[in-house]
């Protein structure tokens, strides 16, 4: 009697489980801390996941065996479950401690429309158990999850130790393949061929890095930067704008772009103000910030020479050197 109902004990407790995460992950996810030490841990935790996921892997295949046997053994069975409940953890951790400073960084392109509705999508998955555990364990894409949070995190955290955005992104989709051993051991243990297992393991592995080589970088908000405020006019003051303006009726001697761009302490990283006329880009002007100025800090850049058709549009965007997007501003020169 004692031993059926600690069976329909744990039978209840398995269904409760999931809806008592995520209501535990809906307020933790309101009030986590994202300080910048707070960050460093997040890192680190993104790492180690990787060798719990491992675990993860090992015991779904013991237990498998021990259940086609008979029965798999308590200790095997509350090993697997609390593995695969730190792994889910982690990945929620990530996702949600990084989901504000991207939606701060969103510059309001298609790219950055793209990337946050992959985010959500993970920070949603990673709320469900069931489904995380089916991503994890069942499906071959599932280390994608864990790979994009560590991506994520690591691209959001770094710059804040002083990383330049550009080699954070590297260093981050490094620190994705970190998966690589996870998915070779996951496919071996499923009977594939080590030689295939590989294979596959390196095609995915391969994503972050080439997809950066191709330009992707401009998918990713710079985290954890944001445009504060922007200008474009004819004079300023100091670090401000004093006639913003969107159009003018003749062409000016000059134009000021003035920009107040938010920073975290501990941010140092070289920006660009990329003028482009009628989407051409013409002139880029490199900027030198630190963070750590709740205003934003504040940049400005002249432009002077128009060319021989200076009627048109203009515009004036903060861009990382990877070509990473904060925002514009934009002015019309009426034709003379």
């Amino acid at each position: 009697m004692a031993a059926l109902d600690r069976g329909l004990l744990w039978r209840v407790l398995q269904r409760a489980i999931p809806w008592i995460s995520l209501g535990v992950g809906i307020v933790g996810a309101l009030l986590m801390d994202r300080g910048p030490a707070r960050g460093a841990i997040v890192a680190g935790v993104a790492v180690a996941s990787w060798l719990v996921l491992t675990v993860v892997m090992w015991l779904e295949r013991k237990h498998e065996h021990q259940h086609a046997a008979g029965s798999p053994t308590r200790v095997v069975r509350t090993a697997r479950f609390s593995a695969l409940m730190l792994t889910q953890s982690s990945i929620h951790l990530q996702l949600y401690f990084v989901l504000p400073f991207y939606f701060n960084a969103f510059g309001g392109t298609v790219a950055h429309v793209v990337f946050l509705a992959l985010l959500c999508g993970a920070a949603l998955a990673s709320l469900w158990d069931p489904l995380t555990e089916w991503l994890l364990v069942r499906t071959r894409a599932g280390v994608l999850l864990p790979a994009f949070a560590t991506f994520c995190v690591m691209a959001a955290v770094l710059p804040g130790l002083g990383i330049g955005n550009g080699v954070a992104l590297w260093c981050a989709a490094g620190a994705a393949a970190l998966g690589l051993p996870v998915m070779v051991f996951a496919d071996h243990l499923r009977g594939q061929p080590i030689a295939r297992a590989l294979g596959a393991a390196l095609l995915v592995g391969l994503v972050f890095p080439v997809a950066l080589l191709l330009g992707a970088a401009r998918m990713v908000p710079a985290v954890p930067m944001g445009l504060v405020d922007a200008a474009i006019g004819t004079r300023r003051a100091g670090y401000e704008v004093t006639d913003p303006t969107e159009r003018l009726e003749r062409v000016p001697p000059r134009l000021v772009c003035a920009t107040s761009i938010f920073a975290p302490l501990g941010v140092r990283d070289h920006l660009l103000h990329v003028w482009r006329k009628d989407g051409e880009v013409v002139d880029r002007i490199e900027l030198e910030i630190r963070g750590g100025r709740e205003a934003g800090f504040r940049t400005y850049s002249v432009k002077q020479n128009f060319g021989p058709e200076p009627s048109g549009t203009w515009s004036c965007a903060v861009e990382t050197a990877s070509g990473q997007f904060l925002g514009e501003r934009r002015i019309v020169i009426a034709s003379p």
